[in-house]
């Protein structure tokens, strides 16, 4: 153990005081020469530093860790290389609307605009992935930048931002943190907005929900059960956002996304009144903007949504309420929402559907991954979280996985193949005492497979499943569908996933049958330690009950 350096109070000793100070509970990141002072600071910390193996792997992580803990997640990185390798987790945190710090260890302020080594424009390239970008180039304003830009990516829409460090700037004296934790108000929509967007929903027969997006909290979760008690109205849940509310629930009707049921799809153009909490209203959500067109839905649309620059930004609303949807659906329950028992038959007839949806079929070759999914679902304790990249092989999880509780479902609204991994790795380290499940298929998995090292060394409960069918099975289907009989590209040959994952130290078992997985994912399951599955799965089998060919 070295000797303790000499008592200063630097700029990276007020960024790590702040980071405590926010709550923060673990960063994440692969070291680089360019914050070598933050990284000693840590030394004398608690705060943990998880290593990292590539900077996607890390940003994504965090990314995780975040959704996990209802706060901030924070990734550290270098310049260049290191901050465009990170991009990736911006990206996903971007898009699925978490809050995120990327700090970025950057040449030093005598060197700036020479093209110094590995020097980019931290700003101008951030600012295309990221809610805001910052370079702190004062130390003396350490504690009151880092500050703004927690504020920036927690309040509004949450979102990653990005702040530049440079290397002498970091070990220069700075006054002591002394601003607290940013101040975070909930806000509540107008009164006025609430009582009109309620006597709309009361004159509805055939009202339908569509939850989950920025700013939900377990908080939201509740306030929507209350909600749809009240009402009597179905609900659908948005792209990606199935654990918003509990899918045994009769009220619950399906999961707006890729491999949408077609009875919810019809269901949603059947809607007199749309309430949608939250969400987007993406392209996935929207099934390419064709069952809720914009600008003008054809139907009331009451849409809630923390950030008044989302509302009316592609949907026009009928009634926008911008604020925390735990707020404003607790505010609407104030109001006669109409008769809750005459929508009994139409909420009836979203669970009829669902539930004959979430039968699987039968699909061609010895692996049955809906079959797979169920014996998961109906195994592992409550609250298990399932993570996942992007890939075909997510329908058959999206689809037939019962989701009971939020917090529950990692996954990246983004689409970013790679995501599985790093983000099991990220929840494992902010709960370490409940599961996790990563999929990923064979060429998601390639993308982060070097994190299986940062799984190793935590020996975190995660298992990984990773599903092989030798090829990219989305862009093949999309091939298949467009261009018949002309792939190009989409083939590849995998390798020993199993033996890949033991070289690692990870203990690891192929699958090439259905009847095989239930036992050995049971023992991996029971020995809380990290596993992985390598399952060997029919090229054909491109979607639920669908071949390649179809």
């Amino acid at each position: 153990m070295s000797n303790p350096r000499e008592p200063l109070t630097r700029a990276a000793d007020v960024l790590v005081d702040c980071l405590e100070a926010f709550g923060v509970t673990a960063t994440f990141g692969v070291p680089g020469e360019s914050y070598l002072a933050v990284l000693d600071t840590l030394y004398d910390r608690a705060l943990p530093f998880i290593i990292c193996r590539q900077e996607g792997g890390a940003t994504m992580a965090a990314e995780a860790h975040a959704r996990v803990t209802g706060g901030l997640g924070v990734a550290m990185v270098t310049r260049g290389p290191g901050l465009t390798n990170a991009s990736a987790g911006l990206h996903v945190a971007f898009q699925t609307s978490t809050p995120l710090l990327l700090l970025v260890g950057m040449p030093a302020l005598a060197t700036e605009g020479r093209e110094a080594f590995q020097e980019m424009d931290v700003v101008g390239f951030s600012r295309a992935v990221a809610k805001d970008a910052v370079v702190i180039r004062d130390a003396a304003r350490m504690a009151e930048q880092l500050t703004a830009a927690a504020r920036t990516a927690l309040t509004g829409r949450p979102g990653p931002v990005v702040l530049g460090l440079p290397e002498d700037m970091l070990t220069a004296p700075a006054p002591p943190f002394a601003m607290g934790r940013p101040a975070l108000p909930r806000s509540a929509p107008a009164p006025s907005d609430v009582a009109a967007a309620a006597a709309t929903i009361a004159a509805a027969e055939r009202p339908l929900i569509i939850a989950g997006g920025a700013g939900w909290s377990a908080d939201a979760s509740r306030a929507l059960a209350v909600f749809v008690a009240k009402t009597g109205a179905p609900v659908a849940a948005a792209w990606r956002r199935q654990d918003t509310f509990d899918n045994a629930d009769p009220a619950y009707a399906g999961h707006l996304g890729l491999g949408a049921d077609p009875s919810l799809k019809a269901m949603v153009e059947g809607a007199d009144c749309l309430i949608v909490a939250a969400a987007r209203l993406g392209e996935n959500t929207t099934q390419g903007y064709t069952l809720i067109a914009p600008p003008s839905p054809k139907v009331p649309l009451i849409h809630i949504h923390p950030d008044p620059a989302e509302l009316g930004a592609v949907h026009a609303p009928a009634h926008p309420l911008a604020g925390d949807p735990a707020l404003a659906l607790a505010a609407l329950c104030e109001h006669n929402l109409g008769n809750a028992g005459a929508r009994k038959t139409w909420q009836a007839k979203g669970r009829a559907a669902y539930t004959a949806f979430s039968e699987p079929p039968q699909d061609v070759g010895p692996v049955q991954m809906g079959q797979i999914v169920r014996h998961i679902s109906r195994t592992v304790p409550a609250g298990t979280r399932m993570a996942n990249g992007a890939g075909n092989y997510a329908i058959w999880l999206h689809r037939f996985f019962t989701y009971r509780t939020f917090g529950q479902q990692l996954a990246p609204t983004s689409g970013s193949m790679g995501y599985g991994l790093p983000a099991a790795i990220g929840a494992a380290v902010a709960d370490p005492k409940t599961p996790v499940v990563a999929f990923a298929g064979d060429g998601c998995a390639l993308m982060t497979i070097q994190e299986l090292a940062t799984l190793a060394e935590r020996a975190a409960p995660v298992i990984v499943i990773v599903v092989d069918n030798g090829r990219y099975g989305t862009i093949a289907m999309h091939q298949q569908r467009d261009f018949p009989g002309r792939a190009v590209g989409t083939a590849m040959k995998s390798p020993d996933f199993a033996a890949v994952a033991r070289g690692f130290g990870i203990a690891a078992e192929t699958v090439r049958e259905t009847s095989a997985f239930a036992g050995i994912f049971d023992r991996m399951l029971a020995a809380q330690a990290p596993g992985l599955i390598h399952i060997v799965a029919d090229p054909r089998a491109i979607r639920p009950g669908v071949t390649a060919q179809e």
